[in-house]
């Protein structure tokens, strides 16, 4: 057997761990990675997947068509719902119960806050001194970006303009602060 063949063997051994980690991330807000924690990420994924193969009797040598469908849907299946656990936060809470608990997550607002921010009033204050009062509805962590329904823009006076509209800020404006607007 030469150096190419056991490339390719090796290569499809990851090729699950591989999937595994791409819809993980599509699913959930993750870090950016470096190339070798791609690599054992996936080799690790990749042997979880087999050992559970093996209860079906498939090994990473067998190559047939139902081999490679249950190893799909066994990738599948795998990452969808670690992808729910990562979502839900369900590892701090099993090993920090409580109230309060160490988020496994780098970075918090995309995960908790997000969803309790959208679709409520809010006062956005961009780095240009501008400000605009109005519902969020979509907000991009990393990039920034920010859509606003109903949105007026603050006038020097402190009243509202006259019309309401939808405002896009690029990921180019800075925005300075966020704040949410409740009724009491």
């Amino acid at each position: 057997m030469d150096a190419s063949e056991e490339t390719v063997k090796i290569l499809l051994f990851l090729l699950p761990g591989f999937i595994f980690i791409k819809i993980v991330q599509l699913r959930c807000s993750l870090k950016k990675y470096e190339p070798y924690q791609y690599i054992v990420d996936s080799l690790i994924a990749s042997l979880i997947i087999y050992t559970i193969a093996s209860g079906f009797s498939i090994t990473p040598n067998n190559s047939t068509w139902q081999s490679i469908t249950i190893i799909i849907i066994i990738t599948i299946v795998l990452a969808i719902i670690w992808s729910l656990v990562l979502q839900k936060d369900l590892l701090s809470k099993i090993l920090h119960p409580g109230e309060t608990s160490i988020s496994t997550h780098h970075s918090i607002y995309p995960v908790k806050a997000i969803e309790k921010f959208k679709r409520k009033w809010h006062l956005v204050r961009l780095s240009d001194g501008k400000e605009i009062v109005g519902i969020v509805r979509e907000f991009n962590y990393d990039t920034k970006e920010m859509l606003i329904e109903k949105g007026r823009m603050i006038l020097d006076e402190g009243k509202t303009s006259e019309d309401s509209a939808w405002y896009y800020i690029p990921s180019g404006d800075q925005v300075i602060y966020i704040r949410t607007i409740e009724k009491n």
